[in-house]
This record gives C-alpha cells, structure tokens and sequence, in this order.
C-alpha cells in the first residue's frame, strides 16, 4: 500500500519552511505561472456535451448484417480491465 503523495503549494519561501518535514524525501517541482492563485475545481470546467442516444435512433431498425454474434464474440475477446490514476 502506497501513501498518497504530500501535495504543497506556495512562493518558494513558504515550500523552503517545510523543509523538515521533506528531509530526505524525493520531492518534484513545478514551478506555476505569475498569475494569482485561484481555486481550482475538482473537475475540468469545460466537458463535452452529454452524449445521448438520439444521435443513433437514425440507425435504428438498419441492421443488415448477419455477423452480431461474431462481432460480440471479437468485443468479448479484446476487452480488458482498465485503470484509472
């Protein structure tokens, strides 16, 4: 089990302050633009639209091909777990 990284943020002068408490750590610094802080979201601001299934209704009752059960079988075959960081 792995702790979750210790994430500070400040002016050099405030991170220095710390240094105790980072002695003999491995440490990664980013250093952020002059603009002022501000708070930032948990999530993106700006999402795609919502997708909905009126995009395929078009399509509905068009299925021609007799490969379904070969295609789902392919599907069922290439899936595999995914992680999310």
């Amino acid at each position: 089990m792995t702790a979750d990284p210790l994430e500070l943020e400040g002016t050099w002068e405030e991170i220095i302050d710390q240094g105790e408490k980072l002695a003999g750590k491995r440490v990664r610094v980013i250093v952020l633009s002059d603009q002022p802080h501000t708070e930032s979201p948990d999530k993106p601001t700006s999402f795609p639209p919502r997708s909905t299934a009126q995009s395929l209704l078009k399509y509905a009752g068009t299925w021609e091909g007799d490969d379904l059960e070969e295609c789902l079988r392919l599907v069922y075959e290439n899936r595999s777990e995914v992680a999310f960081e």
